[in-house]
């Protein structure tokens, strides 16, 4: 994918990382160095006064360690900022991306949303969906630890644990304002399984895009030219409970619809000075007439996706509104070994709106009772039996019913 201002996304991460190491924040003019206004150094000065006041009047002294208390306040002042942002320990920040093959985990992609961890959307085949997790149930407990405020970093590590072990989650689905109580098995996750591409009646062709990684957008490549070798007469792309993935994989994937040079993606940083605008450089001129489903479980890299074939008029979308979740996540290596971890851009749709917190309206919409939405997360999104189940299925799935019915006759 080529960009309108830079060509290479990793320069700009990069450069927008060292402007906030050395300013503070983004500076209106990229060649001077912010220095910290009156009313960032009257906050200092008051942590410092705190900070000495505390030492000279506490009771226990002996107690007081400035370091990791100190880590602990600015941890605090970060995330009252941002849910999503945090403050890791030069630890922690060591170990953030190492693999731990040993372990394993359920299947779940989560965000941090009204002071609990909130499910996104369950991996296909992972216990998560066998337990039928929904978008916006939020998890209360992990084994007999609490959740409120909780940490991604802790709830990560409270999600894995030996292969095969059993981990107990208490969750809420606000809505209903449901508690459930599950107990899931951990399993070592690989690839999702790849799907395969099918074709419903009239030859529409139906294809279930369950993430936006590099190996899955070639299936997905190699599928779309089997369909246009069968001359499908429309394709229907299933993003229900697509948490998103990676931002070129979704770029790459627009550009099988869309012609060369069409607006994709936007990076919005705060300063609009570094704002980057992504557009098609291929296109694999798939034209037949297409629909898109999604859910509130389609999140990120899969909403930039949706946004941009929906935002350029290349397809409707049909089902419920998405997640809403579309920021680029920086991690700022400080000088003593620790790491601030922060969004710094929002993705921004070719239509110029945010997709953060916002998510998509489909244009047809078409809401599921719970119980309904839960049954086909757990069979699992394009596990339908077409051959025998035809009617049961368009009578249980109304969104891939619209869809088929919006395709030509």
């Amino acid at each position: 994918m080529r960009c309108t201002t830079m060509t290479n996304i990793g320069r700009l991460v990069l450069f927008c990382s060292i402007v906030l190491l050395t300013s503070g924040g983004y500076a209106a003019d990229q060649s001077s160095v912010l220095t910290p206004g009156p009313s960032s150094y009257e906050t200092l000065s008051r942590f410092t006064e705190l900070l000495e006041a505390v030492q000279k009047n506490y009771v226990q002294p002996t107690r007081l360690n400035a370091g990791p208390h100190s880590t602990t306040a600015f941890r605090g002042f970060v995330r009252s900022v941002d849910p999503e942002a945090d403050l890791l320990t030069p630890e922690e920040a060591a170990t953030t991306n190492e693999t731990d093959s040993t372990t394993a985990n359920i299947g779940l992609s989560f965000a941090v949303r009204d002071d609990f961890p909130t499910v996104i959307s369950t991996r296909d085949g992972s216990p998560a969906e066998s337990a039928g997790l929904l978008a916006g149930e939020q998890i209360l407990a992990i084994g007999n630890t609490p959740t409120p405020r909780a940490r991604r970093i802790d709830v990560d590590r409270l999600l894995r644990g030996p292969p095969n072990s059993s981990v107990n989650l208490r969750v809420l689905d606000p809505g209903p304002g449901t508690v459930r109580n599950l107990r899931l098995q951990r399993t070592t996750q690989g690839s999702s399984p790849a799907p395969a591409l099918r074709f419903l009646e009239r030859g529409i062709a139906y294809y279930r895009v369950s993430e936006f990684t590099l190996p899955a957008v070639e299936s997905f490549r190699a599928a779309m030219i089997l369909a246009k070798s069968e001359r499908a007469p429309g394709v229907i792309l299933d993003l229900r409970n697509n948490p998103g993935g990676a931002f070129e994989a979704a770029q790459i994937a627009a550009s099988f619809f869309l012609p060369m040079g069409t607006e994709v993606v936007s990076l919005d940083y705060a300063n609009p000075a570094l704002r980057t605008t992504f557009v098609t450089d291929e296109s694999l001129r798939v034209t037949a007439p297409l629909v898109l489903l999604v859910n509130g479980g389609t999140a990120a890299e899969a909403e930039v996706f949706a946004a941009a074939l929906q935002d350029n008029k290349r397809a409707p979308i049909v089902g419920s509104a998405s997640f809403g979740r579309g920021f680029l996540a920086t991690s700022i290596r400080l000088a003593d070994g620790s790491a601030l971890v922060l969004p710094t851009a929002y993705y921004t749709r070719p239509s110029k709106q945010i997709l953060q917190d916002k998510g998509l309206t489909p244009d047809v919409i078409v809401e599921l009772p719970r119980e309904t939405e839960r049954l086909l997360t757990r069979s699992g999104f394009g596990n339908f039996d077409w051959r025998n189940k035809k009617s049961e299925v368009l009578a249980t799935d109304r969104p891939l019913a619209k869809a088929l019915s919006l395709l030509p006759k």
